[in-house]
């Protein structure tokens, strides 16, 4: 590998075409070096040599030499000379004169230059007062400034400028100090406040690059540090710390200019279709996943150590820079003292010699609000002792008496059990959850790996029911009725715990539970209670969303299966907190009615015994006698109304809310005696999607060709709600969303209906484009499996699609009913990240189910028909 400064860029002049040339031939110098394992630490020295050497040339090239009070200096990573492949390059341009007219043009055509060789530049342009009053105002100049490096020019003016900005006068540690906690603590909760991210930002996250950073600052501004070694050396870390941290910054240092290398632009962001790349690039091998899950693990192992070293340097830090603030530590018992709103042990060595009082501490944090986390010394002997301890503390039956205790307060759920996961003391309690610490999960549904996601289901029951947010009231009502909460507790625990075993996760799970709960003296009526509910903690969701929850046979199958009203009040508490954990989309309006709904009718049906199934015709004629009252308070005469309704089928009035049947029915009243189809847009705001009606002549192919118009105007399909009249006409709604999740913009709903009417009026039709799959998609896998359902009216034919959500997918599945001739009765479409789930009711073109050869040749030509497009790159 040739040193950064010699060797690359030319003899003469730089130009645009000479210098891209030099940057490349360094790019792969670089490239060729890494593979060659030189360290990242060499690399980018020898990165930061090579734009030195351009800065220096530039500098006589545009004869800024001339300014004698002029200074060039490189600031931020480029100061510390850390320049990865595509670091930002910042540059302070010093004077301290005001800048001329002359001067501001050379910098112009020197920042052109710049630009023009695509180099990733940060300019500013200052006199050092402006430099001073900058700095004053943003402590983030402020830190660019403290990273400092004088590359040419006026030394004096630098020296004038270093000066000042290491001086006392000069932000003072304590402002300094504030203000970039502050900004790190924004910085987390932009990040969602964990390491444990899918696609993680190798920089920004907790436990990244910029919390090894920001140790730096401040101790650089408090006490003149400049590396991590000194860290130790001044006493701020422990030798075994400081190795600790500098082997955490090195994996870092690695990952983050392999993902430079694989993507060739300035991002920190490793997003799942570059993840199997920076994996490659760094050695891991394996089949399928296997080199994505072993890196991942092993870096948000490192975020993990990054947070306790930061937080330890941080409490030490502020211990020395606010020592007026440091008080004698109040005797809480034999085993502890409160130093202000911080728990400390009193003997180093208890953890290891008494391993139950580990529990203890979490027990008194869960216990003792005024206390809001763990002193320095208490997490350096934690640390110590879950290293030393070779066995899980469940094993105990002292420390299952304690977490038994500490389980059973409501507190536990946002106080001891994510304190006890961010200092992996829940993974020294017991292996179950080992198992899922940092276990990647390949959708795009859930943002979080398994155990943070499952951290995130035990918040969410804690803030559903001590908040008073009216979203979640029916939450909190069906939660006061829950005798034991602690019940809830561990389901929601070990909901996901088998996840990564091979098999259902759920299954597999259940007996996890099942044992845990009598391991910690749980009765048997209490284990099988938290054993059924992590069992079947998918299905309630999975009914709502995936089935026709207006018919009854449906609703009673489910209750059957329930079985009692006290494990569906636990199902459907655990089923909306999980569903709320996965990301901050999934939750909506349109989801709480579905479960809010299929609640309530099993509610009912168990209350009056599921041999006596709910009366539905009471529930038509309420929709019926509200919609009734908003046509004629419009002036509608009822014999109108009821010359619509009499060719409409019971079902219609219970999947519609009766405002939509009004919206329905005075459109297609002012309709009557037009041939052309009734196109309608409305908002949907349960889903925050566009919804469209369209009321038309049935006919073969009616859903294929409004789903191939969706389709070819890059709009994505949510819900579609399908019926039939008695006179041969369908009525069909679609709720979609553009490209961005959002409402279509007004202005395209004249296009969207004129392409639908037109499709309608075609002898023929078949989309004239659909949008590629996207680089993103690609990344995923999802055999196409149809599942044909068992239906009480055999007179239909039932089944599930399950395959990757392409674009145009309803289209195709459409195309393929349209070639059968099939007439679609009912659809329910549910999209889970990249995955869809869709459900069909259909019979042939007489009306009758499909018999078993049709659906042998349905499946074929579907998963045919779907897989092809799946696997092409």
């Amino acid at each position: 590998m040739n040193n950064g400064n010699t060797g690359f860029w030319p003899d003469s002049e730089i130009t645009m075409q000479n210098g891209r040339e030099a940057i490349a031939k360094q790019f792969e110098d670089m490239k060729e070096a890494f593979f060659a394992g030189v360290t990242v630490n060499e690399l980018v020295l020898n990165r930061s040599m090579f734009i030195d050497e351009l800065m220096l040339r530039l500098y006589r090239q545009f004869n800024f030499n001339e300014y004698k009070t002029l200074s060039l200096v490189a600031v931020g990573g480029y100061g510390r000379s850390d320049l990865q492949p595509h670091s930002d390059i910042d540059i302070l341009l010093i004077s301290r004169e005001p800048i001329t007219e002359a001067l501001n043009e050379q910098i112009s055509k020197f920042t052109s230059l710049l630009w023009d060789l695509r180099l990733d530049i940060g300019q500013s342009v200052r006199t050092l007062e402006e430099c001073f009053e900058e700095g004053a105002k943003d402590v983030t100049i402020a830190t660019n400034y403290l990273e400092s490096r004088f590359l040419a020019g006026s030394e004096e003016t630098y020296d004038m400028f270093k000066s000042r900005v290491e001086s006392d006068m000069f932000w003072p540690i304590t402002d300094f100090y504030r203000a970039k906690m502050a900004e790190q603590n924004a910085r987390h909760s932009s990040h969602k406040d964990t390491i444990y991210m899918l696609e993680p930002d190798l920089k920004n996250n907790p436990g990244g690059l910029r919390d090894i950073q920001n140790i730096l600052w401040i101790a650089h501004k408090g006490f003149g540090i400049t590396g991590l070694r000194e860290l130790y050396t001044n006493g701020l870390l422990t030798r075994m710390e400081y190795l600790e941290l500098k082997e955490c910054q090195d994996f870092l240092w690695r990952m983050r200019f392999a993902l430079h290398l694989s993507i060739n632009k300035p991002d920190n962001r490793l997003t799942f279709d570059r993840q199997q790349k920076v994996a490659t690039y760094l050695g891991y091998t394996g089949e399928g996943n296997t080199p994505v899950e072993t890196l991942m693990k092993r870096f948000y192992q490192t975020l993990h150590r990054v947070v306790e070293l930061n937080e330890i340097s941080m409490q030490l830090m502020y211990e020395k820079i606010f020592p007026e603030r440091v008080i004698e530590g109040k005797i809480f018992n034999q085993y502890f003292l409160f130093r202000d709103n911080l728990i400390d042990v009193i003997d180093p060595k208890i953890f290891v010699t008494r391993p139950q009082i580990i529990l203890e501490l979490f027990l008194i944090l869960t216990e003792r609000e005024e206390l809001t986390g763990i002193h320095v010394n208490c997490i350096r002997y934690l640390r110590n002792a879950r290293r030393s301890i070779n066995y899980h503390l469940y094993e105990r039956s002292e420390c299952r008496d304690t977490f038994k205790r500490i389980i059973s307060h409501p507190r536990a759920l946002v106080v001891a059990l994510p304190i006890m996961h961010k200092h992996h003391i829940l993974s020294l309690y017991m292996p179950h959850w080992e198992n899922i610490v940092g276990l990647m999960q390949f959708d795009m549904f859930h943002t979080y790996t398994v155990d943070e996601h499952t951290m995130r289901v035990l918040r969410n029951i804690y803030s559903f029911t001590h908040e008073k947010d009216s979203e979640f009231s029916l939450f909190r009502q069906i939660y006061s009725h829950i005798s034991m909460p602690e019940l809830l507790f561990i389901a929601a625990l070990f909901h996901d715990i088998a996840k990564g075993q091979g098999g259902h996760h759920a299954e597999l799970g259940a007996p996890e539970a099942l044992y845990f709960c009598q391991l910690h003296g749980y009765n048997r009526y209490e284990s099988k209670l938290v054993a059924w509910v992590v069992r079947n903690h998918l299905y309630m969701s999975m009914v709502a969303q995936r089935r026709d929850i207006s018919s009854p046979e449906v609703v009673a199958e489910f209750a059957r299966r329930v079985g009692d009203e006290n494990l569906l009040n636990y199902l459907y508490c655990l089923t909306v907190a999980d569903i709320c954990g996965t990301n901050d989309t999934e939750w909506n309006s349109y989801k709480d009615t579905l479960l809010r709904t299929l609640y309530f009718e099993a509610r009912n049906a168990l209350r009056k015994g599921l041999e006596n199934p709910p009366d539905l015709s009471l529930h038509v004629r309420e929709n019926q006698k509200r919609a009734m009252e908003i046509l004629t308070a419009m002036g509608n005469n009822p014999l109108d109304i009821f010359k619509i309704w009499t060719n409409l089928r019971p079902e219609y009035f219970i999947r519609y809310l009766p405002e939509q049947i009004a919206w329905h029915t005075q459109n297609i009243i002012n309709h009557s005696g037009e041939d052309r189809p009734l196109v309608l847009f409305g908002q949907n705001k349960a889903t925050n999607g566009t919804e469209l009606f369209v009321y038309a002549k049935n006919s073969n192919g009616l859903f294929a060709r409004v789903t191939g118009v969706l389709a070819e105007k890059n709009l994505n399909v949510l819900a579609s709600i399908i019926s039939n009249t008695s006179n041969n006409y369908a009525l069909d709604t679609f709720t979609f969303v553009d490209n961005n999740d959002s409402q279509i913009d007004f202005d395209r709903i004249p296009a969207i209906r004129k392409a639908i009417s037109t499709a309608l009026a075609a002898s023929e039709f078949k989309p004239s484009r659909i949008k590629p799959m996207s680089q993103k998609l690609k990344q995923f896998k999802h055999p196409t499996i149809v599942t044909f359902l068992d239906d009480s009216n055999k007179s239909v034919t039932s089944f599930e699609i399950s395959t990757l959500d392409i674009p145009g997918l309803l289209a195709k599945i459409a195309g393929v009913f349209s070639d059968n001739e099939l007439v679609i009765h009912a659809a329910k479409i549910t999209t889970t990240g990249e995955r869809a789930d869709d459900f069909f009711t259909v019979t042939d073109k007489n009306g009758n189910a499909i018999s078993q050869q049709g659906k042998e040749s349905l499946r074929e030509q579907l998963v045919s028909k779907l897989d092809a497009v799946n696997s092409e790159d």
